[in-house]
């Protein structure tokens, strides 16, 4: 387990008046009182020289700017809410109300102009982002989203160090670290049963519906083995991964696009003994290209970034 300690304040005070070091991780971290620590020799050691150094970009601001991704939802060419009906969606051409539009996201990283992944070090507003995780929900609970909350997110928000980005990359899902607790304790915005899935003993990353119940989206890891006291593994993750190119934070839009999503699906024939769409089973061939979509791959539940099409960039 990596434990990463943040100093500021009398913490700090102590450790310079000592000259001692600390470990760190290699890359930069914002505290909360936006002191900046940083590794400056990736030796895994913050030492003296370098925790002055630190107090120095503190009282520049530590070159952190605030960041705001802005996502939208879709339906191909038009806005997704909830009851509109979308027509010719999936190999069928089926009309499609959807019922629900939830999914969670982590480890989000910003590309610079030298292809380097720069984390955004999110805001902790207790509601949608925790740690590093964000929950983005585009239902409003208006019928027949009648699972959902009358509260919408559509934005990731947090700090970057200033520099040119453009492009972004993100986990699609729950980190395992947080994916298998108590709903009843977690932390927000992990509190919702809704998005839990107790057969699993973990959170659905997605979860899509539709008011005929044509064809559910439910994915989360699958192949759960319980611990002593909590799951050790599972079989198949199904973390998505994006990566976007030619995107810029400040004025470009994410879109999740649905008919993208289920382009290769035929939302009227569903596989023998399963449940409608792709609830993530390993043997339920209709996820096949809806994991596919999502950046995942199907055979081994592990992120495959090239053939994500669920998300796109919008200017």
């Amino acid at each position: 387990m990596r434990i990463v300690r943040i100093l500021n304040g009398p913490a700090l005070a102590l450790v310079l008046a000592m000259g001692l070091s600390v470990p760190a991780t290699a890359q930069t971290i914002l505290a909360p009182s936006l002191s900046c620590l940083g590794d400056g020799n990736a030796d895994t050691q913050v030492t003296v020289d370098e925790i002055i150094g630190s107090v120095n970009n503190a009282l520049q601001g530590c070159g952190f700017v605030p960041v705001t991704i802005s996502f939208a939802a879709a339906v191909g060419d038009e806005p997704f809410a909830c009851g509109n009906t979308y027509e010719g969606v999936g190999t069928g051409g089926v009309s499609y109300t959807p019922a629900d539009l939830r999914f969670y996201v982590h480890n989000v990283r910003l590309i610079d102009e030298a292809g380097r992944e720069v984390p955004i070090v999110l805001d902790q507003d207790g509601i949608w982002q925790d740690d590093d995780l964000v929950l983005l929900d585009f239902e409003d609970k208006s019928p027949p989203c009648n699972n959902g909350t009358t509260q919408t997110n559509t934005t990731i928000r947090g700090m970057v160090p200033a520099g040119n980005y453009d492009g972004i990359r993100f986990a699609l899902g729950v980190p395992f670290r947080m994916n298998h607790q108590d709903v009843a304790t977690a932390e927000s915005p992990l509190v919702l049963t809704s998005m839990f899935w107790n057969w699993q003993g973990g959170y659905k990353f997605i979860r899509i519906d539709d008011q005929e119940d044509l064809f559910r989206v439910h994915v989360g890891s699958t192949g759960c083995a319980p611990g002593p006291t909590e799951v050790d593994a599972c079989q198949r993750p199904n973390r998505g991964e994006a990566f976007l190119l030619n995107f810029d934070p400040a004025t470009d839009t994410i879109i999740a696009d649905l008919a993208a999503l289920l382009a290769d699906s035929d939302l009227e024939v569903n596989q023998a003994e399963t449940p409608p769409g792709c609830m993530a089973g390993p043997s339920d061939l209709d996820c096949t290209n809806v994991l596919a979509n999502l950046g995942v791959n199907f055979a081994n539940g592990l992120p495959d970034p090239s053939r994500q099409i669920f998300f796109r960039v919008a200017p």
